[in-house]
């Protein structure tokens, strides 16, 4: 007896190693299948024809769940055509097993299709002798559809033979949802491109419009004519500023406070007089708006820029300094443009200018950004220009 002992020990080992080598086998063989395919078609049905063999199964299906009706639809069958049931395209939450599966998140098995009270397909029922199981394919405790798989006929599944099913369920599960991210993560690769290449379009076309402008300009003998030219120059070029930062950031957003630097830029080339010297400093942490927020956040910088260059420093006959500081709190955002000039006339009054710039400032501010615009005079001396408004 002693004798026969270690040859009873290396029987029972190798009876243990076989279903683990067949349960090894199955998953690798599935996600090699999946990871082979190049669509989640192709995935699906490599999965299953794996499956079917390794486990030697007679049939199997595999149901998707719509997130929205939480309709089960038939994506791939593979195995015995009788027992298929192919033409069963869609199943409802809680019908049959694969509906209750679908729904609860767990596997449902029977021993006989055809005399199991849940089993509501007529297809199904015509399994008479054939023990079916009904799989979640679960991702994050999620179920994104079924697998259904027929046994052979007159066996039944063993507690190793359901364990495994649920191994590969959630196998298949995890592997759909990583597919559907990358395919997600294409897509919007695809179109963050596109709307990049729409705004560097957009900001070219401007910049044609703004080359028009400067030729019928040059071209022009009145000196009225040629600063109304020169004003819609700057306010082209800086809806333009916006496009650029579109173009170049990966986000739909545009840091504003770099759009200010661009705007600022942009008024001192178009709008210093060439006995002016003017000097800016912007400053204020990353901001970002949307594209709209932001078009007539530049508009307004640009008209108050104009507005200082054109008045504040004409005859102050010293050099000018124009400052601007952004800053947010939660989603109020503030922005303000100071100059070191004469300052507001004693009776100025933001209601009652006349003055084109200041009119278009006013309205952005208030009709396009929600916000409120203010200009009072520094202690210091110069103007201030303080607009408010939310993200």
């Amino acid at each position: 007896m002693l004798v026969d002992q270690p040859t009873d020990l290396a029987s029972d080992h190798r009876s243990e190693e076989r279903p683990r080598a067949r349960e090894l086998a199955a998953l690798y063989a599935v996600s090699a299948a999946i990871n082979q395919a190049l669509s989640e078609e192709q995935a699906l049905t490599g999965a299953l024809e794996r499956m079917l063999e390794i486990l030697q199964l007679e049939s199997g299906r595999i149901f998707l769940s719509d997130p929205r009706t939480g309709l089960l639809s038939l994506a791939a069958v593979r195995g015995n055509p009788n027992l298929a049931n192919a033409d069963e395209l869609a199943i409802a939450p809680g019908e049959c097993l694969c509906g209750s599966a679908a729904q609860t998140g767990d596997l449902y098995e029977t021993a006989n299709a055809a005399s199991d009270p849940r089993i509501g397909s007529g297809g199904c029922r015509s399994h008479a002798g054939y023990a079916c199981a009904a799989v979640p394919l679960l991702a994050h405790e999620r179920a994104l559809g079924v697998l259904h798989v027929t046994g052979q006929p007159a066996a039944k599944f063993s507690d190793a033979d359901l364990a495994l099913l649920r191994s590969i369920g959630a196998q298949i599960g995890i592997a759909i949802e990583n597919m559907r991210l990358r395919a997600e993560a294409r897509r919007a690769e695809a179109l963050t491109t596109l709307i990049q290449e729409m705004h560097h379009r957009i900001k070219n076309n401007l910049q044609t419009v703004a080359d028009l402008l400067s030729l019928e300009m040059s071209a022009s003998p009145s000196p009225a004519a040629r600063k109304i030219l020169r004003d819609s120059i700057s306010r082209i070029k800086s809806i333009a500023a916006v496009h650029e930062l579109l173009s170049l950031e990966q986000l739909r957003l545009t840091d504003i406070t770099e759009l200010a630097r661009q705007v600022c830029d942009i008024s001192l080339r178009h709008l210093v007089r060439p006995d002016q010297r003017v000097t800016a400093e912007i400053d204020g942490p990353a901001i970002y708006l949307p594209s709209k927020q932001a078009t007539a956040l530049a508009l307004v910088m640009n008209e108050l820029i104009a507005n200082a260059l054109e008045h504040a420093f004409s005859l102050s006959g010293r050099d000018g300094r124009l400052t601007i500081a952004l800053s947010e709190e939660g989603a109020r955002v503030t922005v303000t443009i100071s100059d070191n000039g004469r300052g507001l006339q004693p009776n100025f009054d933001l209601d009652a200018t006349h003055g084109l710039g200041l009119r278009i400032a006013r309205t952005l501010a208030e009709k396009d950004l929600a916000g409120t615009l203010q200009l009072e005079n520094c202690p210091e001396g110069g103007t201030r220009a303080t607009l408010v408004f939310y993200k």
